[in-house]
């Protein structure tokens, strides 16, 4: 998502006042740039609901004694982490929205990918006014994109909701390479908001929500009590990516990264340098400085092998990290290439072979 400023001098250029007290910050901006190009271009017609999912905690945050806790105290259950892509199912009277968790840069609206999985929009009317929360999976091993194979899920399921509506038809003719919604929690039933109500209570509703819809697309996520650490383990050694481990007591927050919560995937750590960096993508506000640090390993015949790329840097580390020789060209500031670090990641990808969400877990040299 673009600056602060960038969203200010959007504003700015088309004249739309934005009321801001106390300090500032991207939310009114962006729902008044919302706003603005909805009326413009869906005159008389309300915007609908933006609802975004609450966000996962990350259980390599928990110290060890809380750890602990979650895996053999009551209270808790877990489930497998999909390796796909995160929606809400709308149900709004004959129509049906599936939403993604991203705010699009040009319309600053949620992105809607129900015009590629039409298979997922029937057999729903007993549901309306209902709000599910899931994720969307590709079922198969690999997918003919036309242009290339796909040879992940994720990978997959991207190709799929990236493209035309046409191509995604194409992509999916057969039944067997139709994304698959798999539900895990439940926003709103039958026009009723269940957010406050303790996740318990929500997987009664869900499962209940599920037995009324007649669509063979949809699936519940299961969800266990007894022996999670050992669960766990049998996903990991099953292929799986990791598990979600939830509170049964705490309410849905749309929008919050929370901590009752929490994914907890396979992970890879490597030792590993700085061999490299590119810049911050345009238009997500650090486009004037470094993005992404590239690290390598030595190999036995001498070269370097790259084995991550990691961008989940706050803005201050942004800063340290570049060294502008020319205006608006960031290079990497000298002290930083050969640093040694420990990399973390889920695993490697099948194509380049580089951890993939890769994030710095420490560096060895401070």
């Amino acid at each position: 998502m673009k600056s602060l400023s960038e969203l200010q001098r959007e504003c700015a250029t088309l004249r739309i006042e934005v009321a801001s007290h106390g300090r500032p910050s991207k939310e009114p901006y962006i729902a008044a740039l919302r706003n603005y190009h909805w009326l413009k271009n869906h005159p008389g017609r309300p915007l609908p609901p933006q609802v975004q999912p609450m966000l996962l905690g990350n259980w390599s945050d928990l110290i060890p004694e809380d750890a602990r806790r979650i895996e053999h105290g009551p209270g808790w259950v877990v489930s497998p982490k999909l390796d796909g892509v995160r929606a809400l199912l709308h149900v709004e009277g004959p129509q049906v929205r599936i939403t993604s968790r991203c705010v699009s840069e040009v319309t600053y609206r949620l992105g809607e990918f129900q015009a590629n999985l039409l298979h997922l929009t029937t057999g729903l009317s007993r549901l309306d006014g209902s709000i599910l929360d899931g994720e969307l999976v590709f079922p198969a091993s690999s997918l003919d994109t036309g242009r290339t194979i796909a040879q992940h899920p994720l990978q997959a399921a991207t190709a799929i909701l990236s493209t035309s509506p046409e191509q995604a038809r194409q992509m999916q003719t057969q039944p067997e390479n139709r994304l698959r919604f798999h539900a895990f929690d439940i926003l709103n039933f039958r026009g009723t908001d269940v957010t406050r109500e303790p996740l318990r209570d929500r997987l009664d509703i869900l499962t209940q929500a599920l037995a009324e819809a007649d669509n063979p697309h949809l699936e519940p996520v299961p969800t266990f009590t007894i022996g999670r650490p050992s669960i766990h383990d049998r996903i990991l050694d099953a292929g799986g990516e990791g598990t979600v481990w939830k509170q049964l007591d705490e309410p849905y927050e749309p929008g919050r990264r929370v901590g009752h919560w929490l994914k907890r995937k396979r992970e890879t750590t490597v030792e590993a340098f700085v061999t490299g960096s590119k810049p911050g993508t345009p238009g997500h506000g650090h486009e004037k400085l470094v993005g992404a640090l590239e690290f390598g390993t030595r190999q036995s015949d001498g070269s370097v092998r790259t084995v991550a790329w990691v961008s989940s840097w706050s803005d201050t580390e942004r800063r340290a990290m570049t060294q502008t020789y020319r205006p608006d060209t960031p290079h990497l500031n000298p002290g930083y290439l050969g640093r040694r670090a420990l990399i973390t990641g889920q695993d490697e990808a099948a194509k380049s072979g580089r951890l993939r969400h890769a994030r710095l877990r420490t560096w060895l040299d401070d």
